[in-house]
């Protein structure tokens, strides 16, 4: 095998591991989820500056999303690796059916459907996903949602 074909492999299996990520997330399916990450999985939440530093504080966060939305998913529009880096285009999407908390305090359940874009850039080592980097518009959910003004 040459070092091309070698690497195509890896770019390819790295971003089917992070979609399957996605999937699991969109899903509920908790015990898939964990399977993809790494038990030390870095996590960063650009927007609200959350972090975590382990798989089970991560699920919990997802957990938590889904206590807001309970019907939110992520599509991913595209995706780009390099090495053990990949990039993934994600249009999320989701009804207000729980409270959110926020900096201004607690906005109760709004009923009301928003489509938000992010980013997520993520490595993958061994075919666990190590460390998450969550970009995504806050704002933009936010004032869908009528927490703003």
């Amino acid at each position: 095998m040459t070092n091309d074909t070698h690497q195509n492999m890896t770019t390819e299996t790295n971003i089917e591991r992070t979609k399957e990520f996605i999937h699991a997330f969109n899903t509920n399916d908790w015990d898939l989820l964990e399977g993809t990450l790494s038990p030390q999985l870095q996590y960063f939440e650009v927007a609200t500056k959350t972090t975590a530093d382990s798989s089970t504080i991560f699920i919990e966060l997802c957990r938590g999303w889904k206590s807001i939305m309970a019907d939110c998913t992520g599509e991913v529009t595209d995706a780009h690796s390099c090495g053990d880096t990949v990039v993934l285009e994600i249009t999320w999407s989701g009804t207000q059916t729980g409270p959110m908390q926020t900096a201004m305090g607690e906005h109760p359940p709004s009923g009301k459907f928003q489509t938000i874009q992010g980013v997520q850039i993520l490595t993958v080592k061994e075919n666990q996903i190590t460390r998450i980097k969550n970009h995504f518009d806050l704002l933009s959910m936010l004032t869908q949602f009528g927490a703003l003004g």
